[in-house]
């Protein structure tokens, strides 16, 4: 299923939780068993991370992670590979910055990605102003471009990408980069998701950066946000050896599903 469609099907259930896994060749084997385990643990899509040089959004952990991909050899046909084993178990997006796309030529990479079972992609260095062509090469290949919205920007340009954006609405938590530090505060993100809520009733609105546990991820829904993606995280606990059984225990104390059900109940 296309990720929109998923994201928009699953909320009815609860909240939504989308887990980032960086692209490396050494752990292409152990996917399809990682995508399970992680769906197990509540997780609704996937985002599989194209580690990049000189990546602007990444904080310590995801940028070494991402060097270590490199000096591994990991290149664009691991990441269609990785997207040909996630895709049937997780509907998948992939996040990359722009310059890798812009090299395989942007409608053949997102044919490439398409034929591999993608359904949405991310690029954290992509304005609403630039992203124009993309949008219109995203439609033509059956592909949800996901646009990112950050404190500091005006509610009425959060709703112009809310508009625009497809799949989701990724709300940044925070100014910087990915990992730990704190959010900003939980009216002011709540006024971000009440503007793109205005500029697109329907559209999910995910909150990343620093959602590490279950209190960063039950504040960040407080918000108002449909759900977390969670990346550095986990990245941690996978660069630890951490089984697939531990993942999805882990990922069960984020997802919010138990006191969704809850308040159902209470509801009735």
């Amino acid at each position: 299923m296309r990720l929109g469609s998923a994201l928009r099907r699953d909320r009815r259930a609860g909240p939504l939780l989308v887990p980032y896994v960086l692209v490396d060749r050494r752990r292409t084997a152990h996917l399809p068993a990682l995508a399970r385990a992680l769906r197990a643990g509540g997780a609704n899509a996937l985002e599989l991370g194209f580690p990049f040089s000189d990546p602007i959004a990444d904080g310590p952990v995801l940028e070494a992670a991402g060097g270590r991909a490199l000096a591994a050899g990991t290149d664009w046909t691991d990441l269609i590979s990785s997207a040909r084993l996630t895709s049937p178990v997780l509907p998948t997006a992939v996040m990359t910055y722009a310059n890798p796309v812009w090299r395989h030529g942007l409608p053949q990479a997102l044919d490439q990605l398409h034929r591999a079972g993608v359904s949405g992609l991310i690029v954290p260095d992509l304005s609403l102003e630039e992203s124009g062509p993309w949008r219109r090469a995203a439609r033509a290949a059956a592909v949800d471009l996901v646009l990112l919205a950050a404190p500091g920007v005006e509610p009425d340009r959060i709703a112009r990408i809310a508009r625009e954006t497809r799949g989701f609405l990724y709300l940044v938590s925070r100014y910087g980069t990915t990992g730990a530090g704190r959010a900003q505060g939980a009216d002011e993100l709540a006024g971000l998701v009440r503007a793109a809520r205005r500029g697109h009733p329907t559209i999910p609105v995910l909150v990343g950066f620093g959602i590490r546990d279950r209190t960063t991820a039950t504040a960040a829904r407080s918000t108002g946000a449909d759900g977390v993606v969670v990346g550095t995280a986990l990245e941690e606990k996978l660069a630890a050896g951490a089984s697939d059984g531990a993942i999805t225990r882990w990922m069960r104390t984020l997802s919010g599903r138990a006191e969704h059900r809850g308040r159902a109940r209470r509801r009735h």
